[in-house]
């Protein structure tokens, strides 16, 4: 195959099983490096669903699939026949751990400019001889990567800390669709209909894949809080996850099956969004929440804890309130207040909708990472 465009390719661990803002922000990505005379290449580890390949397709991009899973001597040579056949000049990797070799099979095929996006979560809490291993590990796996992208200035710091080179990192916030994302109050009326819900019952919402760093179990304990305190809501928790069957047992426990409901995965959660009075996030260690600025952009506030990226995504007192990690009673506590003050509760919302429309828009996030590609490909 001969291709005269200089070819990018975005080497991604996973195909989505349901359109996110993720998928938002590369088919945008895709549109604009082929207005500007780029082949983009989208290079999935397993089978893109077929509606969503259409959509790459239409926006001039090529889909391949190939498993670093197949070994790395066959991913290799997957990768270098793919860069020949659409000339690729530079290399995007989003989603890989930069503990794995990605990088390095990517320099191997004789590609020089590599860009890695880290979006990975968690606290960098390693000490004495195990942080000097680390950090010589980070910087041996870092080498061959030209820019490292941070999600936000918390991954910064980790990253930092785990021993990748300053010169190398650069900030640029994830973004969101604000025309997908907006305010319904019809989404509202729909879901109290549904779940008969009455009037005075305030609707709580939390999108998250349940696992230990979420801290889903702390949503539960507030959840008992309210009840004590004869506050009227009902949490609808999206997502699944390890962590479901135990959390399911601890709702019964704490007699608060009357306050939640457990939804599973859900493929669009944007009307459960538009639908909510109050998003919940207790993560400790979040790398940037994107569902943290859909629920914003939906004119939402968020109460969550004031850990990892949430202070920076979160406006405390502004556009939510941010409460002391593991706290389910700071938590209710919130919760609470923004129930008794409903004008505060729709300034917030409302600051919420500028907010993003200024800091985490996906125009925005891809026009910074054209700059980054057009900085990286005149060196």
């Amino acid at each position: 195959m001969s291709n005269k465009r200089p070819g990018l390719a975005l080497l991604l661990d996973s195909a989505p099983l349901t359109w996110t803002s993720q998928e938002d922000r590369h088919l945008l990505l895709c549109k604009e490096l082929s207005r500007n005379g780029f082949q983009p290449v989208l290079i999935f580890s397993s089978q893109l669903n077929p509606e969503f390949e259409q959509r790459f397709l239409s926006a001039g991009a090529a889909v391949k699939t190939l498993s670093y899973q197949t070994g790395m001597l066959t991913f290799c040579r997957g990768l270098k026949k793919i860069f020949r056949d659409y000339n690729v000049i530079l290399v995007h990797i989003i989603f890989f751990d930069y503990f794995s070799l990605v990088a390095w099979l990517v320099r191997a095929t004789g590609i020089k400019r590599i860009v890695y996006e880290m979006q990975n979560s968690g606290i960098f809490r390693a000490t004495s001889w195990k942080r000097i291993l680390l950090r010589a590990r980070t910087a041996l796996m870092t080498v061959p990567m030209t820019q490292v992208i941070a999600i936000s200035e918390f991954v910064k710091e980790q990253l930092l800390k785990a021993g990748v080179p300053r010169e190398k990192i650069i900030v640029r916030y994830l973004g969101v669709d604000i025309h997908r994302f907006t305010p319904d109050a019809a989404a509202r009326e729909a879901w109290r209909k549904e779940f008969a819900l009455r009037p005075d019952e305030i609707i709580l919402s939390t999108v998250s894949y349940l696992r230990p760093f979420k801290n889903p179990d702390l949503l539960v304990h507030a959840c008992r809080e309210l009840k004590a305190r004869n506050l009227k809501a009902r949490l609808f928790v999206a997502g699944d996850g390890e962590m479901l069957p135990q959390l399911k047992n601890l709702t019964r426990e704490l007699d608060v099956n009357d306050y939640i409901y457990w939804l599973g995965n859900v493929a669009d959660p944007k009307t459960l969004l538009q639908a909510s009075d109050v998003f919940l996030l207790a993560s400790t260690g979040e790398a940037f929440g994107l569902v943290l600025a859909e629920a914003m952009a939906c004119g939402v506030p968020v109460v969550g804890s004031r850990s990892g990226s949430l202070p920076e995504v979160v406006k405390d007192g502004e556009t939510g309130i941010l409460f002391t990690p593991y706290d389910f009673r700071g938590l209710a506590d919130a919760i609470a207040l923004l129930e008794k003050n409903p004008t505060l509760k729709r300034s917030m919302g409302k600051t919420s909708i500028d907010r993003v429309g200024q800091l985490f828009n996906v125009e925005q996030a891809v026009r910074e990472t054209l700059t980054i590609y057009e900085k990286i490909t005149q060196r």
